[in-house]
């Protein structure tokens, strides 16, 4: 706890931990493998063979070397496999896409790298309504948006805003009973308008039989209205695995209207953690937000056709498909082109760089420490917050394995006679403290953020790029550029049902 100079206590958090394994140093447990292989392997063979012994430590000393030495907090293994990749991918063609306006092939609905596999289904709510769901053809998952406004905590008092924290919390812990539940992600997209999209809204919504003084009013401050006025999006995305639902879902139909039966208490839930909920995303509302996430020179079009009551997801008289449920201009939803750099991501009019987090905090903070990264700016910016749930019955095996894994590292220092650092007293405190708080019936889950920058000029990127570490810098966070997978970045912080570890894992 801390106390504010008003003499009012302020609560803080932190204690995030980094799952380590039982990696020696700073070396994670596959490399730790490595580097053990490496130093055993010759002595074992130096039985038989000494010459063989010989070149096996030659050997040895390379792969301990690229192993141990590390560039920006990666091996030298890490980034030339990284590299490889990359140049595989590029000659490959697997980096560009090209899909002109007169352009014919089957699957000209897809959306390009990690999200082709996706497609909405436009489904009824349960309520008379209609709802967008996404469907992940490959791994069969379901992703629900839903649109949410965050009250703010500038007009309401420091009780209420620990309360929506535990709120939240508690909401996070429960997902660890929910077995449908894959992941869930926090998306807050920011982009300014030129206070364009403000004059405009206000333009529309005068009354034609208002008074003239009161039109006047308002004419006035439209027009004063500052000019870095920005528009923000605010939804969270539910990525549901009907294949853990208990009995399974025979079907496709059968798994929508079980995930559909999930979200009022997801609602409810949400609304008690100091946002207020505007309801499920409909197809033509993803169709459209991606269209302005892949050509951001078309935002102000997609946002003057949605006022008026149209949009390119589902222009006005054009019914969506009968048999599928997918919307009939869904393929207006991906870029007409794209082209993946090693530092950067092009597509339609916009050009994009991605970060991830390494590093979350490592001292108590406030509940405002993401305020700097998450307003609006000069270039638009999408900041995603993705959790992955451990089930109630995997979240203390967990925390036991992590303490294990700790004494490990602590009983190999004293065998090597290192003397253990202050970090690494800490380290065992908060596995403790985690185990402690999990027995108690908090949630444990993996957590990771994602930011992506867009620019529509070329010359604006290395300022945009700036503006954005500057922004994680005072949010306490460390970032890492996601050279050689913007685009992966890129889908993983649209956060609408990616999730790139489960990309790495795929064979």
């Amino acid at each position: 706890m801390s106390s504010s100079p008003a003499g009012v206590t302020r609560r803080t958090y932190g204690n995030w931990r980094r799952a380590r394994g039982f990696g020696i140093g700073t070396l994670s447990p596959t490399e730790t493998k490595v580097v053990f292989t490496a130093l055993v392997a010759p002595a074992l063979v130096a039985i038989g063979s000494g010459r063989a012994a010989l070149t096996l430590a030659a050997v040895g000393a390379v792969l301990v070397a690229v192993t141990v030495v590390k560039v920006d907090g990666r091996s030298l293994t890490g980034l030339a496999l990284r590299r490889l990749r990359f140049h595989r991918a590029a000659r490959a063609g697997w980096t560009e896409l090209s899909g002109g306006l007169l352009t014919e092939h089957s699957r000209r609905h897809d959306l390009p790298g990690p999200l082709a596999p996706v497609v909405p289904l436009s489904t009824d709510d349960g309520r008379g309504d209609r709802q967008g769901l996404l469907w992940d053809r490959r791994t069969g998952t379901l992703t629900a948006v839903l649109r949410v406004s965050p009250v703010g905590l500038d007009l309401i008092d420091r009780t209420q805003a620990d309360a929506w924290v535990a709120q939240w919390g508690g909401f996070l812990a429960d997902l660890g009973y929910q077995p449908m539940i894959r992941h869930l992600t926090v998306t807050i997209d920011t982009s300014p308008t030129g206070g364009t999209t403000l004059r405009d809204d206000v333009t529309t919504r005068l009354h034609s039989a208002a008074p003239a003084a009161a039109r006047a009013v308002m004419a006035a401050l439209a027009a004063a209205a500052p000019s870095s006025a920005a528009e923000i999006n605010t939804y969270v995305a539910l990525c549901f695995d009907p294949a853990r639902a208990t009995p399974r879902p025979p079907d496709l139909p059968a798994a929508v209207a079980e995930v559909t039966r999930w979200l009022p208490g997801m609602e409810r839930a949400l609304a008690a953690t100091g946002v207020a909920v505007l309801g499920r995303a409909t197809t033509p509302w993803l169709t459209d937000h991606l269209r302005a996430a892949y050509d951001p020179g078309a935002r102000a079009d997609l946002a003057a056709a949605a006022a008026a009551g149209g949009g390119v997801g589902v222009p006005p008289g054009l019914a969506e498909h009968p048999a599928s449920g997918w919307a009939a201009e869904w393929a207006d939803a991906a870029p007409i082109r794209a082209r993946e750099s090693w530092d950067h991501w092009r597509h339609d009019s916009g050009i994009s760089v991605s970060w991830a987090m390494i590093d979350a905090p490592r001292q108590a903070v406030m509940d405002r420490i993401l305020a700097p990264l998450l307003a609006p700016g000069p270039f638009a910016r999408r900041t995603t917050l993705l959790y992955t749930p451990f089930s109630a019955a995997a979240a203390a095996t967990e925390v036991e394995r992590e303490i294990t894994h700790t004494h490990i590292r602590r009983s190999w220092a004293r065998k090597t006679r290192r003397d253990e650092t202050q970090r690494d007293r800490d380290d065992l405190v908060r596995a403790i403290q985690t185990a402690r708080e999990e027995a108690e019936g908090a949630g444990l889950g993996r957590f990771t953020l994602y930011v992506t920058t867009t620019v529509t000029d070329e010359t604006l990127l290395p300022a945009a790029v700036a503006d954005c570490e500057q922004r994680a810098g005072h949010s306490k966070l460390r970032l890492r550029r996601l050279n050689g997978a913007h685009a992966a970045g890129f889908a993983a912080a649209l956060g609408l049902g990616v999730n790139p570890d489960e990309l790495h894992h795929r064979h």
